[in-house]
């Protein structure tokens, strides 16, 4: 029977993160597809049929358990040395625990993986404990981890996360090898990667359909030509992170808000080169986004961002401009017309705008008026923003809960008193290097 997607409607609040071991640890969980067939680990030697020096007790309720039932029990046993505990109790314990085990084997150490190779690459071996490792994170081995060692996890087939942040001693050609060989992954993260190139992500993207987190913050070696591949093939996407690429575009943006209608997250801090035309995009498709990080991007203006809902002057409440949501590339800020949106983005919580110095007190406006449920907003060096903008922003009420200020000059303590009095939910506020107006505002706080 071919497999299908699982048809659960999308709710921001149902998604885990697909980019971090600290997620949720079921081993059979997906945020698309329905779990995997819970069965025991199979034999690959003959250990098992040699007779037992004591016969099995099997008149115990624990000797009568499916195995299914078993399994489930020892997942809820956090501590690995209860699970190795178990491979001693009997075959059948052995069989359904041996799995969890190498599940997530922790790498403290640059030995430790040493030793996990070389006992996955023996010829007799007692289970394929290659088959049973489905995330690996080596955050804690960092540069040590070189690309001949490396390029030996070819033979984990059903990886499904791995996280690489800092290991910039591998080469392409090793991630290459790697990723060929692991259709199931759903969140790679390869922060720091520097040698990471064009020809792995297009590997991975063929690869691995299933994708749905991919961290690629300071691979300054990718290019649009790899976000592109990633749209064709990966359909699934949730959470994507480009910061510091500069390489990107607007086409490459544009791509994956057409493409990927799950996005949840955008990382595009530092990518200076993209603007107003890409960023459309994600406001028009991506209706479930969740936080969308753009600081750094100096080209963006007001034309970016959604008009004030006041502006809508269609009376049937539909977007007049939605046939001309993609002008041409070259078109200029002032000639885009405003961006009006059908719809409220009730999702959103988090939006970085740090030190995008070209927007103004009416692309605060709008998008308060089209994001009423903002937890997290930064506006650090935005200096052409006003009281104005502040008074906007108390418009978020009790959904605010942290507000970066810091570094505009032309805030006054009227607006930051107003915003004292109506988000009463502020846990968290920078106001630094606001001069006039910091010591008054700071004693009403």
């Amino acid at each position: 029977m071919p497999h299908q997607v699982y048809k659960r409607p999308i709710s921001p609040a149902q998604s885990s993160d697909s980019q971090s071991d600290a997620g949720d640890d079921d081993p059979n969980k997906s945020t698309f597809f329905p779990p995997i067939d819970v069965s025991p680990a199979q034999w690959i030697s003959k250990i098992h049929l040699l007779s037992s020096r004591a016969p099995q007790i099997q008149d115990s309720p624990a000797s009568r358990l499916p195995p299914e039932i078993l399994i489930h029990v020892f997942k809820n046993l956090h501590s690995t040395k209860d699970l190795h505990s178990c491979l001693f109790v009997s075959r059948t314990w052995c069989e359904c625990s041996v799995e969890l085990i190498w599940h997530k084997p922790a790498i403290s150490r640059l030995h430790t993986f040493i030793k996990i190779m070389s006992i996955i690459s023996k010829q007799d071996q007692t289970f394929t404990y290659a088959r049973f490792i489905r995330r690996l994170n080596f955050v804690a081995v960092g540069k040590e981890l070189t690309s001949n060692l490396f390029s030996r996890l070819y033979m984990c087939t059903r990886l499904e996360r791995l996280t690489l942040v800092g290991c910039s001693a591998i080469n392409d050609e090793a991630l290459e090898t790697v990723l060929l060989a692991c259709p199931n992954l759903v969140a790679i993260d390869l922060t720091g990667v520097i040698e990471a190139t064009d020809k792995a992500i297009t590997a991975l993207a063929r690869t691995c359909e299933r994708l749905q987190g991919i961290n690629l913050g300071g691979c300054r070696a990718i290019t649009s030509e790899g976000v592109f591949a990633l749209a064709k093939h990966c359909h699934l996407l949730r959470r994507v992170k480009l910061s510091y690429i500069e390489a990107i575009n607007d086409e490459a943006v544009s791509a994956l808000a057409q493409s990927c209608p799950y996005l949840l997250e955008i990382d595009l801090n530092g990518c200076r080169h993209v603007t107003d035309l890409g960023v459309r995009d994600l406001w028009i498709h991506s209706k479930y986004m969740r936080e969308m990080r753009l600081a750094h991007c100096i080209n963006l203006t007001d034309a970016a961002f959604p008009s004030a809902v006041k502006e809508i002057v269609s009376p049937s409440g539909v977007n007049p401009f939605v046939q001309s949501s993609q002008p041409p590339p070259t078109a200029a800020p002032e000639d885009l017309p405003p961006l009006v949106l059908n719809r409220s983005f009730d999702h959103l919580r988090m939006l970085d705008l740090t030190s995008c110095a070209q927007i103004t007190d009416d692309a605060i406006e709008g998008i308060v008026s089209n994001c009423p449920k903002i937890r997290n907003l930064v506006v650090a060096k935005c200096s052409l923003l006003t009281d104005a903008a502040v008074e906007s922003i108390c418009k978020l009420g009790k959904h605010l809960h942290y507000l970066h200020l810091g570094h505009i000059t032309s805030i006054t303590d009227r607006s930051v008193s107003q915003l004292a009095r109506s988000c009463t939910r502020l846990k968290y506020i920078d106001l630094a290097s606001m001069y006039p107006s910091f010591p008054a505002s700071y004693t009403r706080y």
